[in-house]
């Protein structure tokens, strides 16, 4: 196995862990089992209008510092079987924090931060600052060899490709410089897309690998032909890891194919395929990301199905941090649309509220803690006047281009 101590020390170890854990401070929705946070809060009475407790430690956060530093120590000790082991495993049950960050993402970003680290430093004047990178893709790819039927170590080969093919593209390289540096890129991510050809990701039943292949599809020809299979794939793998839709819809945006008629469908496609697991709420993941860029996405949504879909996303085993994704989420198109969707969203919010909210995440909301109380005792007042019909009309609105 390749010797990774001089790359990460003990100090370096804690830095690493810590970065890890800030790049996934963003939260992440998904279908879990309940967590140790919320496992001891009880549902309220039906005439309780007491407030919530208030979650200010974040837990997210010291989830993945824990995890992160476990596989950095596991790095420090060359304990690469080991590693790929607990990935696997995590991978195979969709372990999460709370927000649902899954735990084998975590581990797979500490297992290439040292990677990344070498890149960032990198000054980007020839492609010779870019050797310390390579030797450390060269590691990854000698471990990969010795087991090369372990999808663990070939998802960690191939994003350590894909990673050096991502620091050859752009225009940070001097102009004498970049047509070597784009067929640098080139190579890399066909060393990638070799390496994922011996894999199928669904007889894996490996959202790592679906992931690497989407990846590696952004960096190949004819990007655009392959990501919508693609990202099919990967949900089907895992249908609610809401950083898969923010990474197909940020890949959409960079390609430029988000047009309304792009939208409906995707949108279509991604609730239909995770309406076993989620009801409508593969319509949710899919917008929410949309929504924060694209002020006209919202003239896409279909009001009642939106509403309906973040109900679905808080009621099907749904941890607090999700519950209140789907709350602040409702409560945002409160001001954002007009009256008569406003009220839809407002009635779906207190429901929501008092069937669902057992403990506040304030950085959730956009919204300080007193006046998330407010809505608490609003809810526990109103909410059994509120009965809310199932969605009626799916993608009424007219497909135009994305204006952000």
């Amino acid at each position: 196995m390749p010797d990774f101590d001089s790359l990460l020390t003990g100090s370096t170890a804690i830095a690493f862990a810590l970065t890890v854990a800030f790049a996934f401070l963003a939260p992440r929705l998904r279908k879990a089992k309940p967590n140790t946070v919320t496992a001891g809060i009880v549902p309220r009475s039906p005439t309780e209008n007491a407030s919530l407790p208030v979650e200010h430690d974040d837990p997210d956060y010291r989830e993945c510092v824990v995890l992160s530093q476990h596989v950095a120590d596991l790095m420090i000790a060359d304990e690469w079987t080991e590693i790929a082991h607990e990935i696997a495993d995590w991978e195979a049950n969709l372990a999460s924090t709370p927000g649902g960050v899954r735990f084998h993402e975590i581990a797979l970003k500490t297992c290439l931060s040292g990677l990344e680290s070498l890149l960032d430093a990198a000054p980007r004047n020839t492609l010779a600052d870019l050797e310390d990178a390579l030797t450390e893709v060269g590691h990854f790819m000698d471990t990969y060899r010795q087991t090369p039927d372990n999808h663990i170590f070939a998802v960690l080969a191939a994003r350590a490709h894909i990673a050096v093919g991502e620091a050859c593209s752009g225009d940070d390289w001097p102009e004498a410089e970049r047509k070597t540096a784009w067929r640098r890129m080139a190579q890399h991510f066909m060393a990638a897309g070799e390496i994922l050809e011996n894999f199928d990701a669904q007889a894996s039943m490996s959202p790592l690998l679906a992931e690497a292949m989407y990846l590696q599809a952004l960096g190949s020809p004819k990007a655009e032909e392959k990501l919508q299979p693609l990202f099919r794939q990967w949900i089907d793998l895992d249908p609610s890891n809401s950083g898969i839709y923010d990474t197909h819809i940020g890949a959409l945006v960079s390609l430029d194919l988000i047009s309304g008629d792009d939208v409906l469908l995707e949108a279509d496609e991604a609730m239909q395929r995770t309406q076993d697991s989620l009801g409508f709420g593969g319509y949710a993941l899919f917008f929410m990301p949309l929504l924060s860029e694209y002020e006209s996405a919202r003239d896409l949504l279909d009001p009642e199905l939106y509403a309906a879909a973040l109900m679905d996303l808080a009621s099907n085993s749904a941890t607090q941090a999700e519950v209140n994704h789907s709350a602040a989420a409702l409560f945002v198109e409160i001001d954002a649309s007009d009256s008569t969707n406003s009220v839809a969203y407002r009635d779906t919010l207190m429901l929501l509220i008092r069937q669902h909210l057992r403990v506040i995440y304030p950085r959730i909301w956009p919204i300080s803690v007193e006046e998330i109380q407010e809505l608490v005792a609003e809810a526990a007042l109103v909410a059994p006047d509120i009965e809310l019909e199932e969605p009626t009309s799916f993608f009424t609105t007219r497909p135009q281009r994305l204006a952000a």
